[in-house]
């Protein structure tokens, strides 16, 4: 049995996948098995994946129709065999001691989750540098690294990748089918499982940004589910403790601030926008005061103030 699974999952990404898995050969630990599932692509980058799975019996490649990214995932979770799993999206890099530091330190507090910094690259970029690395890690409670995820300031955050798990965490939990922001509506409930999670600030993951990814295209009917993914979060978490109950309701505002900031003031997202701005309203005065919101949140509620029309042109103009 492997000491870790490394889950990928690939759709159309023929021009990174190669960078991707060579990251993955050049670990410094050596102890893994990487699968890759491929969603369903239509370019070349199953050809490629494919001929790492034949030359190294540490990568394995399953093909299935596309699904999106939570049921790619999923399907790696289903048959992966390691003691801890991480999740490597298939344009992204991790540098050379991703694995040996975050299992490091995972082993060293005995912490279900390690994390680690990430780093933007542009599409150019190749993964070829051992980071900076440092045996100081801290630990947080999983309330603790709860509530800091959803305060989105620090780390951990909420997102998937970088991050190593004990996989038992994932034992009877999968990723959301069919929605995007999978991240936001999963990672919160399995860092609060955990019995600590400890953080290092070394640049480990390489996250990739791309003019053309998901995120950065147009605001659609499928990104309003943001808005019912926070609220789903808030209604779980508020109930657990004052600190929780605080950080879920500033990922709330937050949340509603970004569908009205990025959506068309149109009958299509009208519902949407009108529950975001009952949120806003009904929780932006404690939201305020709390001391642990970000600067860009804190100078929204000022601006929720005005008069609507001004209120939806500065809130476009100046967060943008």
């Amino acid at each position: 049995m492997p000491a870790v699974s490394v889950i990928i999952p690939m759709y159309n990404t023929e021009a990174f996948i190669k960078d991707c898995l060579d990251s993955l050969i050049a670990q410094t630990f050596s102890d893994f098995e990487a699968i890759i599932i491929d969603d369903g692509s239509t370019d070349g980058g199953a050809r490629i994946a494919a001929s790492y799975a034949s030359s190294d019996s540490r990568f394995k490649l399953i093909g299935q129709p596309n699904k999106g990214p939570s049921e790619a995932r999923n399907t790696g979770l289903k048959i992966m065999r390691g003691e801890y799993v991480t999740f490597i999206d298939s344009d992204d890099c991790v540098a050379p001691n991703f694995l040996e530091t975050l299992f490091f330190i995972a082993q060293l507090h005995q912490a279900d989750i390690a994390c680690c910094t990430s780093q933007y690259i542009d599409e150019t970029y190749v993964a070829n540098k051992i980071a900076p690395s440092t045996a100081v890690s801290t630990i947080l409670t999983p309330e603790k690294a709860t509530a800091t995820a959803l305060y989105q300031d620090s780390l951990p955050d909420y997102s998937a990748w970088n991050k190593l798990y004990r996989a038992s965490l994932w034992k009877e939990r999968l990723f959301p089918a069919g929605v995007i922001f999978e991240d936001l509506a999963t990672i919160p409930d399995v860092l609060l499982a955990a019995n600590e999670v400890a953080i290092t600030n070394s640049k480990l993951y390489l996250y990739r940004k791309r003019s053309n990814s998901i995120l950065s295209s147009r605001f659609t009917p499928e990104k309003a589910v943001l808005l019912d993914i926070a609220e789903n979060v808030f209604d779980k978490m508020k109930n657990v403790s004052k600190p929780l109950y605080k950080a879920a309701r500033s990922m709330l505002v937050s949340a509603s601030f970004s569908i009205l900031m990025r959506s068309e003031d149109s009958d299509e997202f009208a519902d949407c926008r009108k529950r975001a701005i009952a949120h806003i309203r009904k929780y932006r005065l404690g939201t305020f005061f709390d001391l642990k919101i970000r600067m860009r949140n804190r100078m929204a509620i000022l601006l929720s103030y005005l008069p609507r029309p001004l209120f939806f042109k500065l809130l476009k103009k100046g967060l943008s």
